[in-house]
């Protein structure tokens, strides 16, 4: 039987007695933002659990961030638990040759990019206060440019000044758009701008 005739593999969700707390929400939705469309609800059960397993060890699932953390609980815990999200659509499925991958839903994705925003400013921080500016590039090139607009809107919001040097760090990098936001941000800061570099992209 060929990919394409084989039916799809069938979801049963299996739910917690309690359901999950914040924190540990917070952790499936992470893990699964590492995996979106390369995992189903096995593969981030195994991150969250810390597996040595040899799957999880080939995809070098075991560098990722959240990599063991929820390591207390069993590993039926954690499914039930990622279960729970994906029926409270915190995250849901979409298939890829017949097989049930983990996507953000829209609320699960808004989750997120917040969780992703406080992250990224604590390293501002850390980077800001060690004088570590080298960090900023290429840390933030693989970051949805919808985090980065969040991030710089949070920095002005707040007036965090002090990241202006990280800022001025991340700017050469960056495609025109963001550049242009990270001016805004910088004046906003009661700074002046930085000249636009010539680059081709948009």
């Amino acid at each position: 039987m060929s990919r394409r005739q084989r039916p799809r593999i069938p979801v049963t969700l299996v739910l917690p007695a309690e359901p999950p707390t914040r924190d540990e929400i917070d952790a499936i939705l992470m893990a699964t933002d590492a995996v979106v469309m390369g995992a189903g609800r096995s593969g981030v059960t195994l991150i969250l659990k810390g597996s040595r397993s040899r799957k999880v060890l080939a995809q070098e699932w075991d560098k990722l961030p959240d990599y063991g953390r929820l390591q207390h609980l069993t590993t039926d815990e954690i499914a039930r638990k990622v279960d729970w999200c994906l029926h409270h659509d915190w995250l849901r499925i979409e298939y890829d040759h017949e097989i049930p991958l983990l996507v953000h839903s829209p609320q699960g994705w808004e989750r997120v990019k917040a969780l992703w925003v406080a992250r990224v400013l604590d390293w501002f921080a850390e980077w800001a206060a060690a004088g570590q500016l080298e960090s900023v590039w290429p840390s933030l090139e693989p970051f949805h440019r919808e985090i980065k607009f969040r991030v710089l809107e949070t920095i002005a919001q707040d007036q965090r000044g002090e990241l202006a040097p990280v800022l001025r760090a991340w700017f050469p990098h960056e495609v025109r758009a963001v550049r242009e936001a990270l001016n805004r941000t910088l004046q906003a800061l009661g700074q002046s701008g930085l000249p636009h570099p010539r680059r081709s992209q948009v």
